[in-house]
């Protein structure tokens, strides 16, 4: 099992998920819906949804571990599935805001020349932005329900 300063590494790690995926799932909306902040937020936004790909992974592994070496009750294996899902909807979440993001915002889609007509197609970008807010929207319900799951199991009597 992993474990930092004698604490098991989940417990710590789970921390940066619950803080950071409603945070970059809001950011994600925000984008979508206000076009004049592109500029501001482009590279925070990309840079938090790819840094959360690890760390979700990470974390669900060091859960994994967790699980394993304690006792787990029914509430633990509904925390787990919901860690699964988070895990999957973090890459998801990853791939549309990358997406958005090169389609949108010109610094990005000027480096890659070949995405120089999606960029002008506005349905393209329509579809992007759409799902980019739903993908936040659905990032920071998943991070809510895993992580209440996860404090259910905790301290659930």
């Amino acid at each position: 099992m992993i474990e930092i300063g004698g604490l098991p590494a989940h417990v710590l790690l789970v921390h940066a998920v619950v803080v950071l995926a409603p945070i970059a799932g809001l950011a994600a909306i925000i984008y979508a819906v206000t076009p004049r902040w592109w500029g501001y937020l482009a590279w925070p936004l990309g840079v938090l949804s790819l840094g959360l790909v690890p760390v979700s992974l990470l974390t669900a592994q060091a859960g994994e571990q967790l699980e394993k070496a304690r006792p787990a009750s029914a509430l633990v294996h509904e925390h787990a599935q919901q860690g699964d899902v988070l895990k999957v909807v973090s890459v998801i979440f990853f791939v549309l805001v990358a997406a958005m993001l090169v389609v949108t915002y010109e610094p990005f889609s000027r480096r890659l020349a070949f995405l120089g007509s999606l960029r002008g197609s506005r349905l393209v970008r329509g579809v992007l932005l759409v799902a980019g807010a739903v993908a936040g929207g659905f990032f920071i319900y998943q991070s809510i329900i895993t992580g209440h799951s996860g404090a259910a199991s905790v301290w659930a009597r």
